[in-house]
């Protein structure tokens, strides 16, 4: 019976875990894209892709789940094409002169939402390629 009470429990926690990570996952032109955690009003994201590992802190953000609007932050991460003469912290106490301003647009109403973003190079001007993402649905991306 203890056997069958704690494969329930690991079977829940899997499940929810997964459920919970899966509403805050996109795929993107830059790579996978995770919303991590939240600290104070800043939600904190990851990203991933072949040539880049960074996170994304967007002011504002935390704890908002349904009628995200535009929301402006920045990227940073450990190497990049760009050094910037000033530094951003990174994550446990780190900085990085790679960085550069990040402004989002959530596109659906509805959570989950498809966004796009505006970026830089420090605070050069924005670049013209848009950052663009659809939400992962139990494993699946969601297109237009």
């Amino acid at each position: 019976m203890k056997e069958r009470i704690i494969l329930i429990v690991l079977m829940c926690t899997v499940v929810f875990s997964q459920s919970v990570v899966a509403d805050e996952v996109w795929d993107s032109n830059f790579g996978r894209v995770i919303y991590e955690t939240d600290i104070g009003p800043t939600a904190i994201w990851s990203y991933r892709s072949e040539h880049y590992v960074g996170l994304i802190n967007l002011a504002g953000l935390a704890g908002i789940y349904s009628n995200r609007g535009t929301y402006e932050g920045y990227w940073v991460q450990n190497k990049s094409e760009k050094r910037c003469t000033t530094v951003r912290p990174t994550q446990n106490g780190e900085t990085s002169h790679y960085w550069g301003r990040f402004h989002i647009t959530f596109i659906d109403r509805d959570f989950p939402s498809r966004w796009e973003a505006k970026w830089s190079y420090c605070n050069d001007e924005m670049q013209s390629k848009l950052w663009k993402a659809s939400p992962i649905v139990a494993g699946k991306a969601v297109y237009e």
